[in-house]
C-alpha cells in the first residue's frame, strides 16, 4: 500500500474568508483558482500539488481554520485499517462522496486532518 501528497486543504469556518482565500492566491499570487470558493469549495493549480480550499469537509470536523493533507491510494480501506493497526483515529470511515471519491478522514493533532481517497 502506498499514499500519495498530492493536495493540501485549508479548511475555514466561513464562505467569505474562503473566498478571501481565493482572492489571495488569484490576485496577488496569479494562481489558477478553479471552482466557487465562495459557495464553499475552490481549488487552485500550485504545480503539481493542488490546494483544496474547503468551507467545512465532508461533515463537520473541529476545528476548522485546521489545515487537511490529502492523500491518494489505490485501496482506501485497506489504508484505513493500516493507519487504524498504527494508532490512528479514525473519525470517518470509508464512504462514497456525491463528487466521486472513496474518502476517509484520521485526526491528528492540533487541528491536522488527514484525508486518505481514491478517485473511484
Amino acid at each position: 500500500m502506498t499514499i500519495r501528497f498530492d493536495h493540501l486543504g485549508l479548511l475555514t469556518d466561513s464562505r467569505a474568508k474562503n473566498q478571501e482565500i481565493a482572492d489571495f492566491f488569484a490576485g496577488v499570487l496569479d494562481l489558477e483558482v478553479s471552482g466557487n470558493a465562495g459557495e464553499g469549495y475552490a481549488e487552485v493549480a500550485a504545480g503539481a500539488m493542488t490546494i483544496a480550499l474547503h468551507t467545512g469537509a465532508m461533515t463537520d470536523f473541529d476545528p476548522l481554520g485546521g489545515t487537511l493533507l490529502q492523500f491518494s491510494t489505490d485501496d482506501v480501506h485497506a489504508e484505513i485499517e493500516a493507519i487504524r493497526g498504527r494508532g490512528g483515529k479514525v473519525v470517518l470511515e470509508p464512504v462514497e462522496t456525491d463528487w466521486g471519491t472513496t474518502s476517509a478522514y484520521v485526526a491528528g493533532p492540533h487541528g491536522v486532518l488527514v484525508e486518505i481517497y481514491k478517485f473511484n
